[in-house]
């Protein structure tokens, strides 16, 4: 039987739990995680239902109804012609390839599922994908053991939760993120030509899917520069990588906007430049959008507040987001104890008397490199888009998630796997609340 040991853990991993020697079966590793992924896609796709049941598609500035024009016939003949799917075609033009290849694989099944929910399972298959990757992202840097848990928590998330139950790009977007921080975590260990020829190709498909993607190559870049200092020789690679996001940005426009779907007559969706600018011009910023965009972008991007929102923001007023009130969290017990579950593991990461060394040296460049791309990708949408913060958020769930978890089991704190399963079980409840509707 293959096994893997937490002890002959890659020199880069999370050294302070190095004493635990007995062997984990690999393959009852694989099974374990595949039952993870599958159980998220059918978590994903249930929710997708009870989400249609109660209207609630559309919370956060989702645009699900746009994407519905995918589940209809003859998507192909209908762009540039159709301003719903010119819309998201001229800005994710992979999300539609997607969905118009996967309408047509699947199309014998619509003897027995609607277009329209087909089309749901789509994005629920995208976001059980980023499942899997997410715990290859975890599996590189903590013991084997905290990793399913760690893909739990990442699986039951909000943000991740609900864009992967509705019919939205942002999933796709947060998947891909996964992928590349995965793929690069592979490629730090051992660095081939084919192993960056992969993690080029991931970042040119995320910036075709979202432009805002070619922001992940800070992560290489930052890590790099950390580890070896500057230098055009370990720089180069990293700057053809790069280029790939110029690239998707010269095809978006040159072809897709100007042969495909046309230049758009909404200064809002005309073109990226044009969308940049727009918001940039109607956003205020000031210290309670500052704090209404960080309560957002990093507590309710992970779990709900309340398990109905009605609040609308003052420049968006016909959706609803979460009262930016982290005093919301106090109003059940299951909330409260999560909150008090999250105050214990923060100390166990910050104290001193907890605090381990074992971290180890790589893993702390690795960290300052996710923190580098979180704190851009979060100035870049609080500069644009400050209101739909979470709209923009789970692309920042893995990278905010391998922040704190990693000094957190590195850390002497006792009964950190409990701790992590109680966090999973409390989180499932209240994000599940919020799917299901339940007001508190």
């Amino acid at each position: 039987m293959t096994v893997i040991s937490v002890a002959s853990a890659p020199a880069g991993n999370v050294q302070s739990e190095s004493h635990i020697s007995k062997p984990v079966p690999l393959e009852g590793v694989h099974i374990r995680s595949a039952l993870v992924v599958f159980s998220a896609f059918c978590l994903y796709w249930i929710s997708s239902f009870v989400l249609e049941s109660r209207n609630a598609m559309h919370e956060f500035g989702a645009d699900a109804f746009y994407y519905a024009e995918l589940a209809k016939e003859n998507v192909i003949g209908r762009v540039g012609s159709d301003y719903l799917l010119d819309r998201i075609t001229r800005f994710h033009p992979l999300t539609t390839a997607m969905a118009v290849v996967w309408m047509k694989l699947l199309s014998p099944l619509t003897i027995w599922v609607s277009p329209p929910h087909l089309l749901k399972a789509l994005f629920s298959a995208v976001g059980a994908a980023g499942v899997w990757a997410a715990m290859r992202a975890f599996a590189a840097v903590v013991p084997q053991r905290y990793v399913l848990l760690l893909g739990i928590i990442y699986a039951s998330s909000l943000s991740v939760w609900y864009f992967s139950s509705i019919e939205e790009s942002k999933i796709v977007a947060a998947t891909l993120t996964a992928l590349y921080i995965a793929t690069y975590l592979q490629l730090r260990k051992t660095w081939t030509l084919r192993g960056a020829v992969l993690l080029t190709a991931i970042l040119l498909l995320a910036c075709l899917n979202e432009i805002v993607a070619g922001l992940l190559v800070v992560i290489p870049a930052v890590d790099t520069l950390l580890q070896r200092g500057w230098g055009l020789r370990q720089f180069r690679w990293i700057a053809l990588h790069g280029l790939a996001g110029p690239a998707a940005l010269a095809f978006l426009e040159l072809v897709v906007r100007h042969r495909l779907v046309g230049t758009g007559t909404d200064p809002e969706g005309a073109s990226h430049l044009g969308m940049l600018l727009f918001y940039l011009s109607w956003n205020d910023f000031n210290a309670a959008a500052l704090h209404t965009f960080l309560v957002n972008w990093l507590f309710f991007n992970i779990a709900a507040p309340r398990g109905l929102i009605t609040f609308s923001p003052v420049n968006y007023p016909h959706f609803s987001v979460f009262e930016p009130a982290l005093a919301n969290y106090f109003s059940s017990p299951v909330s409260i104890a999560l909150v008090l579950l999250f105050g214990l593991m923060l100390a166990a990461t910050v104290l001193p008397r907890y605090r381990r060394k074992g971290i180890g040296d790589l893993n702390s460049v690795l960290l300052a490199a996710l923190l580098a791309y979180a704190l851009l990708r979060g100035l870049f949408f609080f500069l644009v888009n400050p209101e739909e913060s979470i709209l923009f958020s789970s692309s920042v769930t893995l990278a905010h998630m391998l922040i704190f978890s990693v000094p957190f089991i590195a850390s002497s704190f006792p009964a950190k796997r409990a701790l992590l399963g109680a966090f999973a079980l409390l989180l499932f409840i209240l994000n599940g609340s919020f799917i299901i509707g339940i007001g508190r």
